[in-house]
């Protein structure tokens, strides 16, 4: 299938499906449903979200043919871009800006919260290296103008199509999210991007109550388009959470992790948000690729036996990000045992899934075969939205060039067989008063402990055997032990 052609499968065109049964490997056991469970059986609707046609160009992307000039050329305040979706009310629900707005939250102002009003004139994005960056955060090294919300539109429509809907644990977000409850049912996508999960959500359980809330609005979406159930705020998920306490039944938060600075305090700000018996889901995409026997690449240097451009890339750029001292990327590693910890969770599950990075795997159904390709394209656009980290962390444009051209024509030309591996890690909020966090836990030691494999010495062959973090024997249900995620002193 051609790079400029991608579409969707014919059966998902107009109607996607999100209710078929992923492969018995990827489904893991869900928790016992509450005694007071009923049966819910929502209808699934049409999406709204672009196709892969869209953002059919890789190494040779232009801002004319993204559409990415209106936000990348320069500064934009709110007054440009959050009021166009919101032209009569404010993106946030704090202080003197409360409005009636669907979700409760606690009356008043909370102090360390930020808030912005449609007439506020605040600059949200900032200009790095002809990009545009959300002005608040200096941790998080993806763009947030149009061009990457177009390659978050196909990544969420990836994840979407290969689980087949939105969600794990099906029958359990369903009974949350059912009809016909006293309390109106509610769901908080943190980091929420282009918004198109958000979307979905509101558009599948249009009874409920749907909340994306991140550093920039999406830019992308009209409000023609936004059901009338979903809204967006402009909040940082590093502050206090207190104004949302008890208002949600499920909390998702997709590829977050280099943006939260204290991840495990997170994971209990997260807590008051829930309410009992709800579900808090966690997925990333990791920064490591893996051949298809699930082994990891090694991070080899050239003329090295097993070296790949594509894993020498993704390190360079993984590395950039301990360089700026951004460790939130291997949070990963931690989310189980953090939340196995936390007196607020329980029933924890892990599950990973992996996914071909072109459709050269044998015996892909149409769909299957859609999400292949459709993720060799999404990896192209992520090589290209790592230039400005990499500039910054002092690569050249010269040698950015050829990381990139290198690792685009491996994925083009198919002459390696790669898969991406995403990790979803979900807990139940328990029936009991929320616990905050009193005391700091353990420093974590990540020059001992990373989520991508370590580099090979000189002439050694290569560092395949030398990965830690998630073992890729972790399946259904079950998380790495401590004595699979070993460090590097060990080995």
């Amino acid at each position: 299938m051609s790079d400029h052609h991608l579409s969707y499968p014919t059966h998902h065109h107009h109607q996607p499906v999100f209710y078929g049964t992923a492969s018995s490997e990827d489904v893991p056991v869900e928790p016992p449903m509450p005694q007071t469970s009923s049966s819910y059986a929502p209808s699934s609707s049409g999406d709204e979200s672009m196709d892969g046609s869209e953002v059919e160009r890789s190494s040779d992307l232009s801002d004319a043919a993204m559409g990415v000039g209106s936000v990348a050329d320069s500064e934009i305040s709110s007054r440009q871009t959050v009021s166009t979706l919101h032209p009569h009310d404010s993106i946030s629900q704090r202080g003197d800006q409360k409005q009636h707005l669907p979700v409760p939250s606690i009356e008043g102002s909370v102090a360390d919260m930020h808030s912005f009003n449609s007439d506020d004139d605040i600059t949200l994005f900032k200009k790095l290296h002809g990009r545009a960056f959300a002005s608040q955060s200096d941790g998080y090294m993806l763009p947030a103008d149009d061009r990457e919300h177009s390659r978050l539109d196909l990544q969420h429509n990836i994840v979407k199509f290969h689980l087949r809907r939105l969600y794990p644990y099906p029958r359990w977000v369903e009974w949350l999210l059912r009809s016909g409850q006293a309390q109106p049912p509610a769901v908080l996508d943190i980091g929420t991007g282009s918004g198109r999960w958000a979307v979905d959500m509101a558009l599948q359980f249009p009874h409920a109550e749907v909340l994306g809330i991140d550093l920039v609005p999406p830019v992308l979406l009209n409000v023609d388009t936004i059901p009338h159930n979903c809204r967006f705020e402009v909040d940082d998920a590093n502050l206090s959470m207190a104004h949302h306490k008890n208002c949600f039944d499920v909390v998702h938060a997709r590829s977050i992790d280099q943006g939260i600075h204290n991840y495990n305090g997170f994971i209990y700000e997260v807590a008051q948000t829930i309410r009992p018996h709800g579900i808090l889901m966690l997925c990333l995409g990791s920064p490591q690729f893996y051949t298809e026997d699930r082994v990891p690449l090694p991070v080899t240097e050239p003329g090295q036996e097993g070296f790949t451009w594509l894993q020498a890339l993704l390190y360079r750029a993984y590395k950039a990000l301990h360089h700026r001292g951004n460790y939130g990327i291997d949070a990963p590693l931690y989310w189980e045992r953090w939340l196995l910890a936390n007196p607020n969770y329980e029933n924890v599950q892990v599950f990973d899934y992996y996914i071909p990075i072109g459709a050269w795997k044998q015996g892909l159904d149409e769909n299957d075969t859609w999400v292949a390709d459709a993720m060799k394209i999404n990896i192209m656009h992520v090589f290209e939205a790592f230039r400005p980290l990499l500039l910054t962390d002092g690569f050249s444009t010269e040698d950015i060039d050829t990381m990139v051209k290198g690792a685009t024509e491996e994925l083009r030309d198919q002459t390696i067989h790669v898969m991406s591996r995403w990790m979803y890690v979900t807990a139940i909020r328990r029936d009991v008063p929320w616990h905050e966090r009193l005391e700091e836990v353990e420093p974590l030691n990540y020059a001992l402990e990373t989520l991508i494999v370590a580099p090979s010495p000189p002439g050694t062959k290569s560092s395949a055997a030398r990965s830690v973090g998630f073992s890729p024997l972790a399946r259904q249900g079950r998380g790495p032990t401590d004595s699979q995620e070993r460090s590097l002193s060990q080995q």
